[in-house]
């Protein structure tokens, strides 16, 4: 489907009957379509029966194939059509400060003049080239900058034929160029050379600039300066405590998430830390972390192998199994999907969850806290809602379907009687 429409696009561009000349490098034809069939050419032999037929009707045969010149630009000729864009360029607008996306007949003459700023700044332009475009516009590669061009050329076509001698002069103007204005006044000394002498072609000298420049801001007082604390809270020595009195009351370290805060402590960004660090220092050194040993004394799965998620889960799990409770309904959700990923899991994950009665992977069925009758299922995996066999003949019959409504017959009742009055 590619190659069709790249050939109904070629199709388009030529004209019937019309000399492709191959060997010659397709002259007469479009870029673009001159490169398309000489690479055609490169692989005539391995195309379709078909292809090459509709080939041929274009007017390239196997012959003319074979004598194929590829289609190609000198750099020369490439920068002499650029050039000639560039000229008729600057002779329409009186300058080379084009924008990136214009275009001059198609051309993209903003990224040529792009591409050219940027070779002559790296030293790998030619010089016979630097001044063919010099020739055309003296600071088409600007000191300041394209935008620092592009704006310099708007204020002065705004201040060509007036005074900038105070600053109601520059209030006058345009509020961008006004604004553009003082800023250069304000950041004169620090302006290239050039930038300076054509600042001052508009009359914007490095005097009038020290008088238009805006007052400076006065210097606000030094803001008082927080003491550092001794201990802060990214230190080790600062959640120590802290995270002894959390393995203390909860006996781990692993079920406090990251926002857990403990007596005011932001605990779980700081084991968080202790976690990077750890991890850096093994990463780096190859070598066990220093404080490693206290918080293992504290909780051996501090800093587990895998994500510290998984333990949070594991311990939400572990509470209501210790408590004999049922399982709420995501913990079922995240132990089913232990045991369909049970050969992937660590060796002491597979621990933990045995830990909490999960011996592997089973078939689905009810999760139940702490059955009464012990078999040789895991504990939580026992199905305990058995049917007597007097329920399973009961559920083996077929249920008779709803009672039918029967239509009853409207109530007639007899004709009114006018009673009459008594003589």
């Amino acid at each position: 489907m590619k190659w069709q429409r790249r050939y109904q696009a070629a199709r388009t561009q030529l004209t019937p009957g019309q000399n492709l000349a191959p060997e010659e490098g397709f002259p007469g034809t479009p870029d673009w379509t001159g490169q398309w069939l000489y690479s055609q050419c490169a692989v005539y032999d391995d195309l379709h029966p078909r292809q090459q037929q509709l080939l041929a009707d274009l007017g390239l045969t196997a012959e003319g194939a074979r004598t194929a010149r590829p289609r190609r630009k000198t750099q020369a000729a490439s920068f002499a059509a650029g050039l000639a864009h560039a000229r008729a360029w600057a002779q329409q607008h009186g300058n080379l400060a084009v924008p990136e996306p214009a275009r001059h007949d198609g051309y993209r003459l903003g990224t040529w003049l792009r591409t050219q700023r940027r070779r002559a700044s790296r030293g790998k332009l030619p010089a016979d080239r630097i001044k063919a475009l010099e020739a055309i516009d003296p600071h088409w590669n600007p000191a300041g900058g394209l935008r620092w061009q592009q704006a310099y050329l708007t204020a002065r076509t705004h201040t060509t034929g007036r005074s900038l001698t105070t600053t109601a002069d520059l209030d006058a103007l345009p509020s961008a160029t006004a604004k553009w204005l003082f800023t250069q006044c304000s950041s004169y000394g620090r302006l290239h050379p050039e930038q300076q002498q054509l600042l001052a072609e508009t009359g914007l000298t490095s005097e009038r600039a020290h008088v238009l420049a805006p007052p400076p801001k006065p210097s606000q007082p030094p803001c008082s300066v927080r003491p550092r604390l001794k201990n802060p809270p990214s230190s080790f020595n600062a959640g120590l405590p802290y995270a002894r009195a959390w393995a203390a009351q909860h006996g781990n370290l692993t079920s406090a998430c990251y926002r857990t805060e403990h007596d005011g402590f932001p605990l779980g960004r700081w084991l968080y830390k202790q976690r990077r660090a750890a991890h850096d220092h093994l990463k780096r050194t190859g070598n066990t972390w220093l404080h490693d040993p206290q918080l293992t004394a504290l909780d051996p799965w501090w800093n587990p192998p895998w994500r510290v998620t998984w333990n949070h889960s594991w311990h939400l799990a572990h509470t209501h199994y210790t408590a004999a409770q049922p399982f709420p309904n995501n913990t079922i959700k995240w132990i089913r999907t232990q045991q369909r990923a049970w050969a992937q899991l660590h060796p002491h994950q597979q621990h933990l969850m045995i830990i909490i009665g999960i011996h592997g992977p089973t078939p689905l069925c009810r999760y139940n806290s702490r059955p009464a009758i012990l078999t040789d299922q895991p504990t939580e995996l026992i199905n305990i809602h058995e049917t007597s066999p007097r329920q399973e003949s009961r559920s083996s019959q077929a249920r008779p379907g709803p009672a039918r409504k029967q239509r009853h017959t409207p109530r007639q009742h007899p004709p009114h009687r006018r009673t009459q009055p008594a003589n």
